[in-house]
């Protein structure tokens, strides 16, 4: 198994650089240079929740999440399960631990920006969550208070409240070609609220506003 990683790792490294080359000129999101350390997140629950994202050649490698009860971690290979490779800085992650059933954890592509939420329930029986679409307040001109999180789909936002799973949509009423790795392109801005959605959309080099009341 370990062998097929590291072959999709190759495989996904390759495609990252020849990306990067064409997109050279453009800023990184946020700092990516090499880092080598172990991304660490713990909970305050008593049988300490814990996340971990080890770190091999500056790519993000493989996600580990337990806690004392667990008999074994859960594990995922980054790569191999986003379908990218992705470089990680600490301005740019976080994870929230709902005590011992699950974590978001949320973080952007330091290189494109692309933004990523994960729900990793402890419980084996459940499967991850994964939204390489998200919405996150890491990028400046995405608003959304601290216990939401939003992502998005070609013609649809979708909003949750992390703590309860209560969640609320707003269709942009046609669909759009979204680059994720380059999300500005079309999605503009986004601001959120507990009773609002508002996004502008960029279309035929015009910004076209959308916005739905909603209740969270």
């Amino acid at each position: 198994m370990r062998y097929l990683f590291s072959i999709i790792s190759l495989s996904l490294l390759f495609a990252s650089c020849s990306n990067n080359k064409e997109t050279a000129s453009a800023k990184p999101f946020c700092d990516t240079t090499c880092n080598t350390d172990t991304f660490k997140f713990a909970g305050d629950h008593k049988l300490k929740p814990v996340v971990t994202i080890s770190v091999n050649n500056c790519i993000a490698d493989t996600l580990s999440f337990s806690h004392e009860a667990m008999p074994a971690s859960r594990q995922v290979h980054m790569g191999t399960y986003l379908g990218h490779l992705v470089r990680l800085n600490n301005s740019a992650i976080s994870a929230y631990f709902k005590d011992t059933s699950y974590v978001w954890l949320t973080f952007n592509d330091c290189a494109t920006g692309r933004g990523y939420l994960l729900k990793l329930p402890f419980n084996k029986k459940e499967s991850i969550r994964k939204m390489s679409s998200a919405i996150n307040s890491f990028d400046k001109k995405f608003v959304l208070p601290e216990d939401l999180r939003a992502y998005a789909d070609y013609s649809t936002i979708y909003v949750e409240d992390i703590a309860t799973g209560k969640s609320e949509t707003m269709t942009f009423k046609e669909e759009y070609k979204i680059d994720w790795d380059n999300i500005h392109e079309t999605i503009d801005s986004v601001n959120i609220s507990r009773n609002r959605i508002y996004v502008q959309l960029k279309k035929d080099g015009q910004i076209v506003p959308i916005e739905k009341n909603i209740s969270l």
